[in-house]
């Protein structure tokens, strides 16, 4: 059951998000989408086009929100035509790097993950500051936004907001009579309990290579169970004590109940079924569940990731304004996009939860939209980090970094294998990596 996001992972018959996460939009193909979402009104042809580049076009549950915002903006002035391009999620930070390395990126708003973010703001120096917009708004942003801070200035402000935590079904719960797991011991024996292989598993965790991106953007929390970090500065921590603990749990869940060696759409497919009892993963698996399978919705709760900490990373999605000869009007959409009543409306249509700025303090219609949502609860609990703190100076090679992780720990699930053995392995070239940083 889990972004989907980073755009993530989810439960669905689709790919979600957030990488996933963040996802369900890698099967609908990798083109770039530049097709204009809604019919241009008659004076369109002498408008600015702005492009706006993202994944969120491709997402199920999410895409029926953003599209309702970009008409909201075309309609609402005469001087700027917004219109999509992109890839799927598992496509996008590639081709996006990509691009930046040539020189620039083709367009003027650029929605991005955490690391992404800040490779075009601190590397490629490509983004404009949006202090301007965050005073003529008077909001505050959240804390997880310090990452987009360079020299004082703040170059994104978060479009989505993607935490982890237990995403469970009730239903399969009360069944079992099972209770959601506080450590990671009752979480790989609650894991068992729950499998009833091939009818029901246990946990949904991605689990193929094929589906890299989503497996890395939850893999990546697996530093957090026993306090680690992947990175120091240059310096790899793969091999830790931390690290290899923590992906022993994740080995161990992965024995007790995953279905092995499936792609992330099956599994979703599983989970949407109600095959599924439990999934690592961020709020929007909820979204892409609901908008998969409806009949599910009733039954998914939340709880906080089951280990002392908390601890679990916080993927902030930010918009940025891209430097170029549209980014008065890219900062245009942006502010657009974050007044309130447009904001509350986005997060209400497409199930957010974590508000970018002091949301619910200006908002009636999203304090009341939070109150009903008793799923929300887990990711509330967990003790948000970001992707940026554990990684050291490899945020900047995240994906580098995450594809070694996962190439030697594929060795390790085999019978037999050792989890030390393939995280030695790990070590070292990711300490050649970091000679190319």
């Amino acid at each position: 059951m889990t972004k989907l996001y980073r755009p993530s992972s989810t439960l669905s018959g689709i790919r979600p998000t957030r990488r996933q996460l963040l996802a369900g939009a890698a099967a609908m193909g990798g083109a770039i989408a530049t097709t204009p979402l809604i019919s241009r009104p008659a004076r369109a042809a002498d408008r600015t086009k702005l492009k706006l580049m993202s994944w969120e076009q491709f997402q199920p549950g999410e895409k029926d929100g953003w599209n309702a915002v970009i008409e909201k903006f075309n309609q609402s002035q005469d001087k700027y035509q917004v219109e999509w391009t992109g890839w799927p999620a598992s496509q996008y930070v590639s081709n996006v790097v990509i691009q930046a390395q040539a020189g620039g990126i083709d367009a003027d708003i650029l929605m991005a993950m955490p690391d992404l973010s800040a490779q075009v703001i601190r590397k490629f120096q490509l983004a404009e500051p949006l202090d301007d917009v965050v005073k003529a708004l008077g909001i505050t942003p959240s804390g997880g936004h310090e990452f987009l801070r360079k020299d004082g200035k703040l170059y994104g402000l978060s479009a989505i907001d993607v935490n982890f935590a237990l995403v469970y079904n009730k239903a399969l719960f009360e069944k079992a009579g099972a209770k959601p797991a506080t450590t990671p011991e009752e979480w790989i024996e609650t894991t068992a309990k729950l499998t009833k292989r091939p009818d029901q598993f246990g946990i949904a965790l991605t689990n193929v290579i094929a589906d890299s991106g989503e497996w890395w953007f939850q893999l990546q929390n697996f530093c957090l169970p026993f306090d680690g970090k992947w990175a120091e500065g240059k310096t790899p921590l793969a091999n830790s004590p931390e690290v290899v603990k923590g992906l022993e749990l994740w080995k161990s869940l992965y024995e007790a109940g995953v279905p092995q060696g499936t792609a992330q759409s099956a599994i979703m497919k599983l989970a949407a079924d109600g095959r599924v009892a439990q999934a690592f993963g961020v709020n929007p698996t909820v979204v892409v569940l609901r908008a998969t399978n409806p009949d599910i919705y009733p039954d998914l709760l939340s709880a906080a990731p089951p280990w002392a900490s908390r601890r679990s990373l916080d993927r902030i999605h930010p918009l940025i304004a891209l430097k170029g000869k549209n980014s008065e009007g890219a900062k245009e959409f942006i502010q657009f996009v974050m007044t309130p009543d447009v904001m509350a409306d986005l997060m209400i249509t497409n199930l957010y939860v974590m508000p970018p700025y002091d949301l619910a303090a200006k908002s009636e219609k999203f304090r009341a939209f939070l109150a009903d949502k008793p799923w929300v609860t887990g990711f509330n609990e967990a003790k948000q980090v970001s992707p940026i703190d554990v990684m050291g100076d490899f945020a900047f090679a995240d994906d580098q970094f995450g594809r070694i992780i996962m190439q030697n720990f594929q060795s390790a699930l085999r019978p037999g294998g050792s989890v030390k053995t393939a995280m030695d392995g790990a070590q070292r070239q990711l300490e050649a990596l970091a000679t190319r940083l």
